[in-house]
């Protein structure tokens, strides 16, 4: 009889981590804890005089996608002439905002919204004044997707922050793909602006 209530057990357990991950919510869980596999940073410095500091904190998410985007970014930032510093979204590094002029927080889209990961930092941000936010989010989409777009921004709005900020943040789906390096670098021109 107790070998019954077992097998009972590990089926009913077996059917429900199933019925989570069929509705997205296995997913969202998963990808969450993705934030804590980029526990460190790196400094990228610039040829020359720095313009600026820049931190990019990013959710690196399941695919890698989200990463990929951060170190394209941190890339271009590097290239405009900003020392910058990548770093996992949980990391000490991107919890220590001050001094930075470009602030870049970003990770991938699940059903349409910005991992929670990257929702909870945006709202424990305090940039100081004079301070120019990013938000990016990546999707597997191939062609934009306003419906992302629209999702994230009102997450951004909702965020703290806003009230803080000279500037509105700038907001960017990143697509999946060849697009991917052009948005980036659309991304940067717009947040530097």
């Amino acid at each position: 009889m107790n070998w019954l209530l077992i097998i009972g057990l590990v089926i009913a357990g077996i059917v429900l981590v199933l019925a989570v991950a069929a509705t997205g919510m296995g997913v969202l869980f998963c990808g969450d804890i993705m934030s804590y596999t980029a526990p460190g940073s790196k400094t990228l410095s610039p040829s020359g005089k720095p313009a600026g500091k820049a931190l990019v904190a990013y959710n690196p998410g399941l695919s890698g996608e989200a990463r990929r985007a951060a170190e394209t970014i941190a890339g271009d930032l590097q290239s405009k002439g900003y020392t910058v510093s990548l770093a996992g979204i949980k990391s000490a590094d991107a919890a220590n905002i001050s001094g930075y002029d470009v602030v870049v927080a970003g990770g991938p889209m699940y059903w349409g919204r910005v991992s929670n990961s990257v929702d909870a930092y945006l709202k424990g941000l305090k940039p100081q004044n004079g301070v120019k936010l990013g938000v990016f989010g990546t999707t597997g989409w191939s062609e934009p997707n306003t419906a992302d777009m629209a999702t994230l921004g009102q997450q951004v709005a909702a965020c703290p922050c806003n009230g803080m900020l000279n500037q509105a943040p700038v907001i960017k789906t990143l697509r999946n793909g060849e697009a991917a390096g052009i948005d980036c670098a659309d991304f940067v021109s717009a947040v530097l602006q």
